[in-house]
């Protein structure tokens, strides 16, 4: 009976991970610092991580991006109650001298025209979604947004840009690249879900998406409480498996090729933690 109890405890950790909508914003400077969002707050961590502060209070974003001059940027969305029953937004830039500043004002709806996927000249790609295609948009560092291409689509989720503007976007459970014009399927049913079906309803797994430096992408399979790698020549392998109750959702390497993880779990606690990488596994 006690196992039974306890089974029952942890299937409802899981569904309840499974429900959730962490966020995956983890980036570091050239410091070497590192900087993660637990959905209140973005925090910085020492390059050794013994010591940790708030620098940006008070805002409620999922992602973060670090330009070459180490400014940091992030957005604030919230939801003004049921007297208006809307949700309103604003992006920020926090600059590598402290000052906090406002890249997008306060502004009605969701983020859209905008992006913190960006490449090493700070141009900014994102899917705009749609029902069965979508856009893939371009805006340029001069503000000149433009339409790359047309994309087939199922339910477009969350995107990531190299510094060389290779374009890796996440489509139900799929993951997709697009070089130039050139849209490639990577690797399907990335979270090997048992009963994949291309007509089932889309399982939101993957999560935060990175890379190295040398070519390699990696992915949080959140169900599955896995980071995975996959090579430059499709090659899929696990490299971490958070502890009981665990999941990450994000993560970057320093330059000593050290993982910096970013966790949350069923009590919306979030914390990161650093692999070593001689303790990096590979199955």
């Amino acid at each position: 009976m006690k196992k039974l109890f306890i089974l029952l405890i942890i299937s409802q950790l899981i569904i309840s991970l499974t429900d959730a909508h962490p966020g995956i914003g983890i980036v570091k400077n050239t410091k070497g610092e590192i900087f993660y969002t637990d959905l209140f707050q973005v925090w910085k961590i020492s390059s050794d991580g013994k010591t940790k502060i708030v620098v940006v209070p008070n805002v409620h974003t999922h992602e973060l991006h670090l330009d070459a001059k180490n400014n940091l940027y992030g957005e604030h969305l919230w939801y003004e109650g049921e007297s208006t029953d809307k949700w309103r937004h604003f992006a920020w830039k926090y600059s590598a001298d402290g000052k906090f500043s406002k890249e997008i004002p306060n502004t009605e709806g969701f983020l859209s025209n905008y992006s913190f996927n960006r490449d090493a000249d700070e141009n900014i790609y994102w899917i705009e979604r749609g029902k069965t295609e979508s856009l893939f948009m371009k805006k340029a560092n001069n503000g000149e947004a433009s339409i790359l291409q047309n994309l087939k689509t199922i339910d477009v989720r969350w995107q990531f840009c190299r510094k060389d503007g290779t374009f890796y976007y996440v489509d139900d459970n799929d993951l997709y690249k697009i070089k130039g014009k050139k849209v490639s399927l990577i690797t399907k049913n990335l979270d090997s879900v048992g009963d994949y079906n291309p007509l089932r309803k889309p399982n939101h797994s993957i999560f935060g998406i990175w890379d190295d430096k040398a070519g390699n992408i990696y992915v949080t399979v959140y169900n599955k409480s896995e980071i995975r790698k996959i090579s430059p020549d499709g090659k899929v392998t696990i490299i971490y498996k958070s502890s009981l109750t665990w999941h990450p959702t994000g993560g970057v390497f320093d330059e000593n090729a050290n993982l910096w993880i970013l966790e949350n779990n069923a009590l919306d606690q979030v914390r990161v933690i650093r692999i070593k990488k001689a303790d990096l596994i590979e199955i």
